[in-house]
């Protein structure tokens, strides 16, 4: 199977298993478990934690030894972590299964765009990402069918079905994975780490992404664990798995469309439209989540939070456009961990603060507190786009 090929079928099983396990999950949390709001943040901020510790030496490794590798502990890692999440529905395990999938996820972060971008034709790899991309949405919404249908048997089964769809994903990668343009880089580990953070401090493209990002994860959080529990209350009598699955579909279709709109105007030989992209994308997204932590009509917050699931699912594929036009190919999975480090430092950083307003005042408050965070990623992804595109290296190397 070709490089481009087998990228597609990760994005789109991966993104399916993802789905499954997850899109009820904060249901199943707050309702089986019985989690608190803070609670709530809190495992996804001991989630965050562990990323951003973790981030940079994977992405080292990956860079170093193999990404193929690092790809593939990643979804074995990730589906052992789904199986006792499922298994063992008490705090202290879901605490534990946290730290194991936020150890898998960050072993693929980064490794598996860098190996796409690596053995990927260079003519092709703009499209590999945005076909990526929808692959990735598509796979979402089946998930979410998926996920609705296994919840109306039992709460846990989507987590577990989820968790062994990622193990024979894993499995797979290992038998079909394969590794020709890459070579390891020739600097020690710390010498590794010490060339991503000079490309990203040589770089006002790399660094404004880098401060945007951080502002942008500190919003992630609060949007959310906290999103569906605010919109609980307006449901009545509804079946809670039907009304989130139906709006997780919606938001699904409407990110595959987006996405392949923006495909058709971004490219890796012109970094400054992902950029430009990516800034209008986050100014809406604050204007929804701010929004939303004020809406007092059923319509008006449906409305608020399919548009901010929507922009936040299509940020991604625009994201690792303008990442592989500005980082160098011996750099590259290394400078995807450092940006997704950034992203987890916000998270860490930006959840408590959101859910101890929920906790204090009210749950929309915490969702406002989170939109705010996005405005100075705005501004910064704005700066890097008004950069003139020569300054932007454009090393796709195959």
């Amino acid at each position: 199977m070709s490089a481009y090929r087998l990228y597609l079928l990760i994005s789109g099983v991966g993104s399916f298993a993802s789905r499954t396990a997850f899109t009820l999950n904060l249901i199943y949390q707050a309702t089986v478990v019985g989690l608190s709001p803070l609670q709530l943040v809190l495992v996804g901020t001991l989630m965050e934690a562990v990323c951003f510790v973790a981030q940079v030496p994977t992405g080292v490794i990956a860079d170093r030894y193999s990404r193929r590798l690092s790809v593939i502990a990643g979804y074995l890692l990730m589906g052992v972590g789904l199986l006792v999440w499922g298994l063992f529905p008490t705090y202290g395990a879901i605490l534990a299964a946290n730290v194991i999938w936020a150890i898998g996820a960050v072993c693929a972060d980064g490794a598996e765009e860098a190996w796409a971008a690596d053995e990927i034709e260079p003519e092709r790899v703009t499209r590999a990402f945005v076909r990526g991309g929808q692959f990735s949405q598509a796979g979402a919404l089946f998930g979410i069918v998926a996920a609705v249908g296994l919840t109306a048997i039992e709460p846990a089964l989507p987590i577990v079905v989820g968790a062994v769809i990622t193990l024979a994903l894993g499995v797979t990668l290992a038998l079909l994975m394969t590794e020709n343009h890459w070579s390891p880089a020739e600097a020690p580990s710390g010498g590794q780490v010490a060339a991503g953070v000079r490309a990203v401090r040589s770089s006002t493209v790399l660094a404004a992404i880098l401060g945007g990002t951080v502002f942008a994860g500190m919003s992630s959080e609060g949007f959310d664990r906290l999103s569906q529990p605010f919109l609980i209350p307006f449901l009545g009598g509804h079946p809670i798995e039907l009304v989130f699955g139906g709006l997780a579909m919606v938001a699904a279709l409407g990110s595959i469309v987006v996405t392949g709109l923006a495909g058709r105007w971004i490219d890796v030989l012109r970094p400054h439209r992902a950029g430009q992209a990516l800034a209008v994308v986050q100014a809406l997204t604050a204007a929804g989540m701010i929004g939303l932590g004020f809406a007092g009509q059923w319509w008006t917050a449906v409305a608020l939070y399919l548009g901010v699931r929507l922009l936040r699912d299509s940020a991604g594929p625009v994201l690792n456009v303008w990442l592989v036009s500005a980082t160098a190919p011996e750099s590259r999975a290394t400078v995807f961990s450092i940006v997704s480090q950034a992203d987890a430092l916000g998270q860490v950083a930006g959840g408590p603060p959101a859910g101890f307003v929920a906790q204090r005042r009210a749950v929309g408050a915490g969702i406002s507190v989170a939109g705010l965070f996005v405005v100075p990623a705005v501004a910064l992804f704005t700066l890097a786009t008004a950069r003139r595109p020569a300054e932007v290296s454009l090393p796709v190397a195959g």
